[in-house]
């Protein structure tokens, strides 16, 4: 068993979704899906997943990831081509600075969606710098902060990835308030049950510098939002 090496990043894991994820030229690039094997299907299925909750990695592009990953296949099978200890230092430098530049590219991405969001026709944005667009008007009593909601949603990136979805789980999901990201316990408050609504989230309303899971660092996150009830 090969041990972590001291002084190496270590990457942040959350649970994400299976579904598609490009795969490394070191392994499956350009085979089809038509061309495997149903073992070798749930084996893809089963490093996708892997792969969506290494979400630090999205800062590497292609060939980088893709001797990361001769790494990670050549510590998995006891076969490192050097002593990598002595790179600790420098690999943890080199990829610091990684996501310190993606992240200020994705933070400036940002402020350009969120002003094109405010700028639609209906939207509105908040003191704390959430975007409210409704989509369909609801009617009763909205929610506070304190009690739980069923819902169905879909979350993007900027760039129209989607990493999560109720919807296309085909169940919605019930919740508290206070309990999720604080672009959502705000903005579910402003939603009557039966309405849809879009919420254009900035970096600092959801999951901040940090990121998590598929989300990157300073990111802004759009949700198409149905209240189905207050519980």
């Amino acid at each position: 068993v090969v041990a972590p090496t001291p002084g190496l990043p270590r990457l942040s894991a959350s649970r994400a979704l299976l579904s598609h994820a490009s795969p490394s030229r070191s392994f499956v690039r350009g085979i089809k899906a038509s061309s495997l094997s149903e073992d070798s299907k749930a084996l893809y299925a089963l490093g996708a997943n892997i792969g969506q909750q290494l979400g630090d990695l999205k800062c590497l592009k292609g060939a980088e990831l893709d001797t990361v990953l001769s790494g990670v296949r050549d510590a998995l099978t006891n076969n490192l081509q050097f002593e990598v200890a002595e790179y600790a230092q420098s690999a943890a430098a080199l990829f610091s600075a990684k996501q310190m530049a993606a992240a200020s590219k994705m933070a400036e991405v940002g402020m350009t969606i969120l002003a094109d969001a405010a700028a639609e026709p209906g939207a509105t944005k908040s003191l704390s710098g959430l975007i409210y667009k409704e989509v369909m008007a609801g009617s009763g009593t909205s929610p506070t902060a304190s009690q739980t909601v069923r819902v169905h949603y879909e979350g993007r990136l900027v760039d129209g990835t989607v990493f999560d979805s109720s919807i296309a789980r085909g169940e919605p999901i019930e919740f508290p308030l206070d309990r999720v990201i604080k672009g959502w316990t705000e903005g579910l408050q402003m939603m009557k049950p039966g309405g849809k609504a879009k919420l254009t989230i900035p970096s600092d309303l959801a999951y901040g510098d940090g990121g998590q899971g598929p989300i990157p660092a300073k990111a802004t996150l759009i949700f198409d939002v149905e209240l189905i009830a207050v519980m």
